[in-house]
C-alpha cells in the first residue's frame, strides 16, 4: 500500500481510470462501442466496481486525477497477490510441511520483482495468475469442470492464459473419462457465455474473440521490451524479417513448438499430478522467451507456478531466485526509460546478457524438469514430506 504512491506506469494507469470512468458512465452493453480496449470483459468487470465505488464515495465529480483513485485502480492486483501467495501455502501445505508452505509464500508475497509489478507498475497480471492457479489447484484435486471454469476466467481476464490451455485439455484427457472431459468443455464454455454475454447483448458473442487478435496484431514486433530471444537482434525489429529464410514471428512459433513437445512428453511421462505446477512454468517460460511481440510484464506468470516446483526440486529455488533479478531488472529498466527518456547505463551490454541468463535459466529449467522423478508421498505422523530422486 505504501509503494502504491510511487509514480507507476503512467500510460497503463491512465487507461485503466479512463476504462473504469467509461464503463461505469456507459455500462457493458456499450463498453466496447464507445472505447478503445484491447482487454477481454473480465477485468472490465473490477473497473467497473472500482469506478462505482469512487463515484459513489470518494469523488462525485469522478476525478481520475486523484492519487486517491490512482491507489484503488492498483488495489486488485495487490490483493491478488495476496492471494496467490496464501493459495501457494494452502498447495504445498498438501504434501509437505508448515514450515515449507509457510517458506514458499513468503518467497511469492515478499518477492520484490511480483511487488514491483504491481504496486509500483501498477499492472494486473496478478489477477489472471491468481485464476489459473486457482486452475492448477482444482486439476491437481480432480476437480476438473472447476478447473476448466476458473482457467475460462483467467483467459477471460488476460489471453496470455491461453498458453496453458492445450496443457490442460492434454491432462484432462489423460486423467478424465470422455464424458467427464465433455462435462469440463460445456461448464468451461458455460462460465465464458455468462461473464462475456453482458457486454455483447446485441450482436454475435464470437465478437470477443477480436479483442484477442486486436491485442496481438497491434504491435507487429520481435520485442516489445522484453529480455528474451530477440533482444539480441534489437528491440521493435518487425518481426515479418526473415532469418534463415523463415520469419521471426514463425522462428516463435516452432522453438515454443519444441519446448511444448518437451513439456507434453514429460507430463505424459510422469504420473504425479505435481507435475502440472512445473509444466505450467516452462510453458510461460517458453511463451516469454521465444514469442514475438511480448511485453516485458509478461514473465510475470511464471513465479507462481514456479513457487510451488522449486518445493518439490530445489533446482527450480536456483530458477526462481535468478529470473526475479532479471524480471525486476527488465520491469525497472523500462519503467525508467519511459519517466526519463533516457535508459540505463551500458544498456547495450545489459540487455543481452539479460537475455542471456534468462535463456540458460529456461533450458535448466527443462534440464531439470527432464531429470526429476517424484517416487513418493511419504507420510511421517509430525510432518508430511516428499521424498525426491
Amino acid at each position: 500500500m505504501y509503494l502504491s504512491q510511487v509514480e507507476g506506469y503512467g500510460y497503463d494507469i491512465w487507461i485503466f481510470k479512463i476504462w473504469s470512468r467509461a464503463v461505469y458512465f456507459t455500462g457493458f452493453a456499450h463498453f466496447y462501442d464507445g472505447i478503445r480496449s484491447d482487454y477481454p470483459p473480465f477485468y472490465i468487470y473490477f473497473l467497473w466496481a472500482i469506478g462505482t465505488f469512487y463515484k459513489s464515495f470518494i469523488s462525485f465529480s469522478f476525478d481520475i486525477d486523484s492519487p486517491v483513485f490512482t491507489f484503488l485502480i492498483k488495489m486488485p492486483a495487490m490483493i491478488a497477490d495476496i492471494s496467490t501467495a496464501f493459495l501457494i501455502f494452502l498447495i504445498v501445505r498438501r504434501y509437505g510441511s508448515f514450515r515449507l508452505a509457510f517458506l514458499s509464500m513468503i518467497s511469492y508475497s515478499f518477492n520484490p520483482a511480483i511487488i514491483y509489478n504491481s504496486a509500483i507498475w501498477g499492472q494486473v497480471d496478478s489477477v489472471y495468475t491468481l485464476f489459473f492457479m486457482f486452475a492448477l489447484m482444482q486439476l491437481v484435486s480432480d476437480k476438473p469442470m472447476l478447473s476448466g471454469i476458473f482457467l475460462t476466467l483467467a483467459i477471460l481476464t488476460k489471453p496470455q492464459s491461453l498458453v496453458l490451455l492445450p496443457l490442460f485439455v492434454l491432462f484432462i484427457l489423460r486423467k478424465q473419462s470422455l464424458s467427464t472431459s465433455v462435462k469440463t468443455a460445456a461448464a468451461s464454455c458455460a462460465a465464458f457465455v455468462v461473464v462475456a454475454f453482458p457486454f455483447y447483448p446485441a450482436t454475435s458473442i464470437l465478437t470477443i474473440f477480436k479483442q484477442y487478435s486486436s491485442s496481438y496484431i497491434q504491435y507487429p514486433y520481435n520485442s516489445l521490451n522484453a529480455f528474451n530471444i530477440w533482444a539480441f537482434t534489437g528491440m521493435f525489429q518487425p518481426d515479418d524479417t526473415q532469418f534463415m529464410f523463415i520469419t521471426y514471428r514463425t522462428w516463435g512459433y516452432l522453438l515454443f513448438g519444441m519446448i511444448f513437445i518437451c513439456v507434453a512428453y514429460f507430463t505424459l511421462k510422469n504420473k504425479d499430478n505435481m507435475s502440472i505446477y512445473i509444466s505450467s512454468a516452462i510453458l510461460f517460460f517458453a511463451f516469454f522467451m521465444f514469442f514475438t511481440r511480448i511485453h516485458e510484464r509478461y514473465l510475470f506468470p511464471v513465479f507462481a507456478p514456479l513457487a510451488v516446483a522449486m518445493t518439490l526440486d530445489r533446482r527450480f529455488s536456483y530458477v526462481y531466485v535468478l529470473a526475479t533479478i532479471t524480471f525486476l531488472f527488465n520491469l525497472h529498466f523500462v519503467l525508467e526509460e519511459t519517466k526519463s527518456g533516457f535508459g540505463l547505463p551500458n544498456a547495450e551490454f545489459l540487455i543481452p546478457v539479460t537475455a542471456g541468463i534468462n535463456l540458460i535459466l529456461l533450458i535448466y529449467t527443462v534440464y531439470s524438469y527432464s531429470k526429476m522423478k517424484i517416487d513418493a508421498m511419504v507420510l511421517n505422523t509430525s510432518e508430511q514430506t516428499i521424498r525426491l530422486k
